[in-house]
């Protein structure tokens, strides 16, 4: 099925033209595009994410798996099962875009989800630079989001339909990186650090994708939405943050600035549990808890990016120093 022919019927259009391409798919699996509608009852605008499978697959960095097409063909099922079953109930503090519907051919795997065009709903502006009032907006959506799916001790099915364990980094689905690794200290403890990220005794939805470039930002508000939830499961709040930090700020702004910006989170997630009615026992037992495993998640990710691209310009002397403090960490905790 065409986008246009399914946009027409999904919204109710008279007329459906691709007006232009936001971005094609990582590794060339399709395209994000913009489409212009007509219509008594149609929205001026949607998105449509259409995923199709290329016949060679062509890694900018050279990662070309078994593993790794399965990773990406199963990311786009849980962000349509994301919109279909999970979305509704996310915080509305955390704005996400509407879903108009979404479609899949069981014998092509083709994939296309019609979402809401956020620049049309005000939130037009990207991240281009250092900002203190996006940033902080940026984590006060992660905080909210975090919130809203707090889960204590959860059971084997949760999250149905989504990832077991969110992120696109997480050591189970990255065994070519791990192996790629120089042997040291954080290859032979990467198990350590996964143990004590599955085994937190708070859980949450993440978002698993949270860069910086993943949200939109309103110019008049400073408020933001976020997009692409192809990662979003089961995890700790800080392993979002520390994506987010990462991939917002420069390492000498990191220095500068990531310890108000850690305490900026958990003063927000501490006041949405409150706010929507947890004890004030429980957001500080969240809080103390993620507080411990923030190291943690830094170190995990770290250790993906030495597997991945050791040479990445995220391999920083901030980084390393963190990561170091996680593996001291390790040698006392239980």
């Amino acid at each position: 099925m065409t986008p246009e022919i399914f946009i027409k019927r999904q919204c109710k259009a008279k007329t459906v033209q691709r007006a232009s391409l936001i971005q094609s798919l990582w590794s060339g699996y399709g395209e994000v595009a913009r489409y212009s509608l007509t219509g008594l009852n149609a929205p001026s605008f949607v998105i449509a994410k259409h995923c199709t499978f290329p016949s060679d697959i062509k890694h900018p960095r050279g990662w070309h798996s078994n593993v790794g097409h399965a990773r990406k063909v199963r990311s786009y099922e849980v962000e349509q099962n994301w919109y279909q079953h999970w979305s509704s109930r996310c915080n509305p503090l955390a704005r996400i875009p509407h879903c108009y519907g979404s479609f899949h051919d069981e014998h092509t795997g083709q994939r296309l989800t019609l979402l809401e065009d956020l620049d049309a709903a005000g939130y037009s502006d990207r991240y281009t630079g250092f900002n203190i009032d996006q940033i902080l907006a940026c984590i006060q959506w992660l905080a909210n989001f975090h919130a809203g799916f707090i889960h204590l001790s959860p059971n084997a099915s949760w999250p149905q339909g989504l990832w077991k364990k969110g992120t696109y980094w997480h050591l189970d689905t990255r065994p070519d990186e791990w192996a790629a690794m120089a042997e040291g200290e954080l290859k032979k403890n990467a198990s350590k650090l996964t143990h004590f990220l599955d085994n937190a005794r708070y859980k949450t939805l993440v978002h698993g994708d949270a860069k910086v470039a993943n949200f939109c930002i309103s110019p008049l508000t400073n408020k933001v939405a976020a997009v692409d939830f192809q990662y979003v499961g089961g995890g700790v709040g800080v392993q979002d943050l520390v994506y987010f930090l990462g991939s917002a700020l420069s390492e000498k702004e990191l220095i500068q600035h990531s310890d108000y910006l850690l305490s900026h989170y958990f003063a927000e997630l501490s006041s949405e549990l409150m706010a929507q009615g947890e004890s004030q026992a429980l957001a500080h037992a969240v809080v103390e808890e993620w507080q411990c495993l923030f190291t943690i998640a830094w170190a995990d990710f770290h250790r993906f990016i030495l597997g991945w691209s050791p040479t990445h310009p995220k391999n920083t002397l901030f980084s390393q120093q963190l990561t170091a403090q996680a593996l001291e960490k390790l040698k006392h905790m239980a």
